[in-house]
C-alpha cells in the first residue's frame, strides 16, 4: 500500500512539473514576438491582419501610455480597442514608405519586459504624398505583462 501511495505521488509530482515546465512564461522569447509582431504594423505592406497578430500579445483592458504625447497608463475595460482605433487612424493617414527596426536590447524581472531598439523610417502623408517624417529613432518600451499578456505599454522616443 505504501508503494502504491509513493507511487501515485510520485506520479502527480511529475505531472505537475511538467506541466509547469512546459507552461513556463519565456520573457525574451515573448519580446521577440512582441518585437516582429511591432515591426510588421509599421512595415509599408503592413495589413490588417499583421495589426491583430500584434492586437493579440495584448489584454482586452491594455493601456498604451506614449510619452510624451498620451500621459495617463490607466486601463480601460477596452482598452486593446482604443489602440487598434489609434493604429488604424495613424495607418489610414499615413504611409510607412520605408521602416526599419534594429533589436538593440532585452530586459526582463518578475512581470516587466524592457525592449530597446532603433528605428529608421520615412512617412508620408497619404493625400499629399509629401514626406512628413523621415529619421532614425531610438525606442525604449516596457511591456507590463499580465497572465502571459501585455496589460501596459509605455513607449519612450529617447534621441
Amino acid at each position: 500500500m505504501k508503494k502504491l501511495i509513493l507511487l501515485t505521488a510520485f506520479s502527480i509530482i511529475s505531472i505537475l512539473t511538467s506541466y509547469a515546465q512546459e507552461n513556463k512564461f519565456n520573457p525574451k522569447e515573448f519580446a521577440l514576438n512582441y518585437f516582429n509582431a511591432l515591426n510588421k504594423t509599421q512595415a509599408p505592406n503592413s495589413s490588417k491582419k499583421d495589426l491583430e497578430a500584434y492586437l493579440d500579445l495584448l489584454t482586452d483592458d491594455a493601456a498604451l501610455q506614449h510619452l510624451p504625447f498620451d500621459t495617463t497608463d490607466v486601463r480601460e475595460p477596452n482598452g486593446k480597442d482604443g489602440i487598434r482605433k489609434g493604429m488604424e487612424y495613424w495607418r489610414g493617414k499615413v504611409n510607412n514608405r520605408s521602416y526599419k527596426a534594429k533589436l538593440l536590447e532585452i530586459n526582463y524581472e518578475h512581470n516587466v519586459v524592457i525592449i530597446k531598439f532603433q528605428a529608421t523610417y520615412t512617412v508620408e502623408d497619404k493625400k499629399t504624398k509629401k514626406i512628413i517624417r523621415s529619421g532614425v529613432r531610438n525606442n525604449l518600451e516596457v511591456l507590463e505583462i499580465e497572465n502571459g499578456k501585455i496589460s501596459i505599454i509605455r513607449r519612450y522616443g529617447i534621441n
